[in-house]
């Protein structure tokens, strides 16, 4: 959100952010919504023009006990139904509504490359929770606002994420790879994700669900091989065990140990194109930039 933030404020663009906490002297002025009691400030509905709907608990912050599964999948439908309820009531009048969502949509889907109108993974949490997630969404469409939604790829950045756990390994001069190395990664820089909600702000004719995505994924040891070129230092490369993620992090291994190899040719045929298609330079670009 702050990266996204910044992209737009360069490209003339005012910004306005909705937060559990009240700060409207941050450089993008914060205004109160509540999720649970149902309630978004209306001095920034009056305000907006595009809503970008980023909400959503960490999938891997914690354990997936039940009740965080709960918490995953109410903070994200939950705020799509109150937007949804804002905008039936007339109290937000938008042009278009840009909501992320994910390619655990797909669940683990193997060698297969998938497009948009692959099938989810009955069962698989990531696929079930994501399912719930874009019918939510699709609330929101349903009322007659433009609506678009990103299933979106891990993305790269040293300010959060997978990226930014994976370099601290490589500071200490090693790098792990995931079980055999061989499940397939579908990875984005954090700036083509951001240019990605820009491109869907002005293009009035995008509507529905796109992956997001590079049009360029590799394979688990290669993102780690990859890494290893861009800092361009001395690391040892090393398996984290199937058996020892499965007991360390429990069912959420499965985030790690998935393979999604998502096919990107629906947006790049719409008119998007990729800054960073190809991810050592894409690498290169994140970490010399901190980016």
């Amino acid at each position: 959100g702050t990266r996204l933030s910044q992209l737009l404020k360069q490209n003339h663009y005012r910004v306005i952010h909705l937060s559990r906490t009240e700060n409207l002297k941050a450089e993008f002025p914060a205004y109160h919504w509540d999720i649970k009691s149902g309630t978004i400030d209306e001095r920034a509905c009056e305000q907006a023009d595009y809503l970008i709907n980023l909400a959503g608990a960490g999938i891997a912050d914690k354990r997936w006990s039940d009740h965080r599964k709960k918490v995953i999948i109410d903070s994200r439908v939950n705020a799509n139904l109150l937007i949804r309820d804002y905008i039936e009531s007339g109290k937000l009048n938008i042009k278009a509504y840009i909501s992320a969502s994910a390619i655990g949509y797909y669940g683990d889907s193997g060698e297969t490359l998938v497009d948009e109108s692959a099938s989810p993974r009955p069962g698989a949490f990531l696929s079930d929770s994501t399912v719930l997630w874009e019918k939510a969404i699709q609330k929101v469409a349903d009322v007659g606002v433009r609506t678009v939604a990103f299933r979106t790829g891990i993305v790269l950045s040293t300010n959060g994420g997978a990226l930014e756990k994976m370099l601290i390994s490589f500071n200490l001069f090693h790098g792990a790879y995931f079980g055999d190395g061989q499940m397939w990664t579908s990875w984005l820089h954090i700036d083509d994700q951001c240019e990605i909600y820009q491109f869907a702000i002005e293009q009035d004719d995008l509507n529905g669900i796109y992956n997001a995505a590079a049009p360029n994924p590799v394979r688990n040891i290669d993102l780690v091989k990859g890494i290893k070129e861009a800092k361009d230092k001395p690391a040892l490369l090393i398996p984290a065990p199937e058996f020892a993620l499965k007991i360390a992090l429990g069912e959420m291994s499965t985030a790690v140990l998935g393979s999604t190899k998502v096919d990107v040719s629906k947006l790049q045929n719409a008119g998007y194109t990729f800054k960073y298609p190809q991810l050592v330079p894409a690498l290169k670009d994140i970490i010399e930039n901190k980016k």
